[in-house]
């Protein structure tokens, strides 16, 4: 079984990306809710509090977002590092040089065996 077959056999994995999924969601309403929130809010009726509430939840979002996608950027960095992604990577090139190797030899041959048809019609045909 290879890494990546393990990987998608992952619960975690399925859990993180939902999770990821959900978060990048709830953030996406994060700025219609506040509008909203801020429209529905009359100052004068509650004094400066609720727009600084506002001002600090939208505050708080981007700080948990970027928060959130420096944490990913140190996971994807440190999954980067690993030796198992590196011989990944390795194994991949070189299965795309032998299929860059295989595909040359393919066409070389069919080439050749076309010019050897080419031939035996001629010879067949005199």
């Amino acid at each position: 079984m290879t890494i990546t077959d393990k990987l998608r056999d992952s619960k975690a994995f399925y859990v993180a990306a939902g999770a990821g999924d959900l978060a990048v969601e709830k953030l996406r309403e994060v700025p219609d809710r506040l509008n909203k929130l801020q429209e529905k809010t009359d100052p004068k009726d509650i004094g400066g509090a609720a727009v600084a509430y506002v001002t600090h939840v939208g505050t708080r979002a981007v700080e948990v977002y970027d928060g959130l996608a420096e944490r990913g950027k140190r996971i994807v960095s440190r999954v980067d590092r690993q030796k198992a992604t590196q011989e990944l990577e390795e194994s991949a090139k070189a299965t795309v040089r032998r299929a860059r190797t295989a595909a040359g030899s393919a066409k070389s041959t069919v080439r050749s065996a076309a010019k050897a048809t080419g031939d035996a019609s001629k010879k067949v045909g005199t």
